[in-house]
């Protein structure tokens, strides 16, 4: 849901339980006008509708009218609202969609940015990071740079821009948050098929029964190399958590690329992952980062070279 202040046009974007009052801790909006209360109205997504409650002593009001106290209001586009009668500020209902995470532009006139399943950053054609929501239902922020599971406010960078995280949720519990998990879903597979000369990699993806064909792409070698990298770490008996990983410097050397070229490759690669399979966001953990390295994900893959099978492969299983 978006409040926009009559007066300074000012855009808020609510939490599924949005706080208003003077008290700076508890607040998740400080009102600053002295007849405000400490906990002066709250705003509420039930799962359906947005609702507003007053809990002050001078009153909330709807277009001029005043609220009855703890009463539930259903709140409508276009709707404004004044948080005591001498507040300052008259925010007017911009839309009622539910809580959703948002990049919030910092220092920055844009527009915010709407989290579905995954976006990538400054565009899809030309990805230098990404954020996803993982199938446990963390937020993963991931770029040339930085790997990390966002937290509400933190800020994330693409020179020469920068985003705030917001959540919408309060607090990370509950059942919005939780309805971001995927459903029970069988493991994928990842069936690589290479040419005798490796100078054509044709990649397809094994999952519910279904095998989807993802075509020859430039992307898929990479993603070759970091498979064949675990399986070669597995039979060397490295243990699971240890398995696969590649400095991106050395990766860069063993495919003749430089490491902005690759990183583009990884992003390409995830990419086309979320535009073929927009409900398995599990599937964009693929390929994992850590600072200046990464690896093909825990996940089974099949290596055909020619018409021989190379190897194949359950990181999970005993090899």
């Amino acid at each position: 849901m978006v409040l926009r202040d009559e007066v300074s046009l000012q855009i808020l974007y609510l939490r599924s339980l949005h706080v208003f009052g003077r008290n700076a801790i508890k607040a998740d909006t400080i009102l600053t006008n002295q007849d405000a209360s400490q906990i002066h109205a709250s705003i509420r997504w039930n799962l359906q509708i947005w609702e507003l409650v007053d809990h002050s002593r001078n009153g909330t009001f709807i277009d001029g009218k005043r609220l009855k106290a703890n009463d539930r209001v259903a709140l409508a586009v276009g709707q404004k609202i004044r948080f005591a009668p001498g507040s300052p500020h008259c925010w007017v209902v911009e839309n009622l969609i539910p809580p959703i995470p948002l990049l919030l532009p910092v220092n920055s006139d844009a527009p915010a940015i709407e989290l579905r399943t995954s976006h990538f950053l400054p565009d899809e054609s030309e990805p230098q990071a990404s954020i996803h929501c993982s199938a446990d239902g963390f937020w993963l922020w991931q770029s040339a740079t930085d790997s990390m599971i966002l937290q509400d406010g933190d800020v994330v960078h693409l020179p020469p821009d920068s985003w705030r995280f917001f959540s919408g949720q309060k607090g990370v519990d509950n059942e919005e948050t939780r309805e971001h998990q995927l459903p029970h879903v069988s493991r994928a597979s990842f069936n690589f098929n290479v040419s005798q000369n490796e100078e054509h990699v044709v990649l397809a993806v094994i999952t519910e029964g279904k095998q989807i064909d993802l075509g020859e792409r430039t992307h898929h070698y990479s993603l070759l190399t970091l498979a064949r990298q675990r399986v070669n770490d597995a039979l060397r008996g490295l243990d699971v958590s240890s398995q696969g990983w590649l400095g991106i410097e050395q990766l860069s050397g063993m495919l003749g690329v430089d490491a902005a070229h690759l990183n583009m490759q990884l992003f390409r690669a995830r990419s086309q992952i979320a535009r073929q399979f927009p409900l398995r966001s599990d599937l964009l953990d693929v390929v994992e980062r850590r600072r200046g390295e990464v690896r093909f994900a825990a996940m089974p893959f099949e290596i055909i070279r020619g018409s021989q099978l190379e190897t194949s492969f359950d990181p999970l299983l005993t090899v």
